[in-house]
């Protein structure tokens, strides 16, 4: 049976009409919400921009002031507050310039001098080893460290200066990390020569640990410190 009912041309013109105006409307809808989701996107983004760089500039802030009171706990007064400002950005640029955790370089001025500025080397017999203030450097090493730095060291007397010592000497460090690829080679050379070093390598006989093993033990201890408690 055929059905009898006809739509005629007007009703379909009208509904087309209709039709088109509500895709327009749900397309000009879809892009309003689009650009509405693509700036939050972009706002989030650089939310999080924001927040990773406020991270980031926390955990630097923390670090700077680890530094300085450790620092203060190590030199117990004998460091000036002017030099140890001068120090805290040394070091701080230093152990983030070669990745380094300062806190291990503050480690080698505990095991070296005991934080004191005015150290001065002795051997076994008493005698003056030549080895100077906070990194315990000698003279003939810094002259050779600095000329990479064009840091001018002539006397025994500049290289007293707490900041050119520890130039020098975190420089040295580094450059024996380099040599070696470790912490621990590093450390047994900067305390009996990399000749030494060599030499024993060389000759497949054992290093000697206490020196690493006092170094890490006084590490430990420098992270185990709440220097922000009251």
């Amino acid at each position: 049976m055929k059905s009898s009912v006809r739509i005629s041309g007007p009703v379909i013109t009208v509904a087309f009409i209709a039709s088109f105006i509500a895709i327009l409307v749900f397309a000009n809808f879809w892009l309003v919400r689009k650009n509405e989701l693509s700036s939050l996107a972009e706002q989030e983004l650089a939310l999080r921009s924001d927040l990773q760089r406020l991270d980031t500039w926390g955990r630097w802030t923390i670090e700077y002031v680890k530094i300085d009171k450790a620092l203060a706990y190590l030199s117990k007064g004998r460091i000036p507050p002017e030099t140890r400002t001068e120090l805290t950005e040394l070091i701080w640029k230093n152990a983030h310039s070669y990745s380094t955790d300062p806190l291990l370089i503050l480690a080698v001025v505990a095991q070296e001098s005991r934080g004191n500025p005015n150290a001065r080397g002795r051997k076994q017999s008493g005698a003056f080893s030549g080895a100077l203030g906070l990194m315990q450097i000698k003279l003939e090493t810094a002259q050779k460290m600095g000329r990479r730095f064009g840091l001018n060291i002539q006397t025994t007397e500049d290289l007293m200066k707490p900041e050119v010592n520890v130039i020098v000497g975190t420089a040295y460090l580094i450059r024996l990390i380099a040599k070696y690829g470790n912490w621990k080679d590093a450390l047994i050379a900067y305390n009996i020569g990399h000749s030494a070093v060599d030499r024993m390598r060389e000759l497949n006989r054992p290093l000697p640990t206490a020196y690493y093993e006092n170094v890490m033990e006084k590490y430990r201890n420098l992270s185990r410190i709440d220097f922000f408690a009251d």
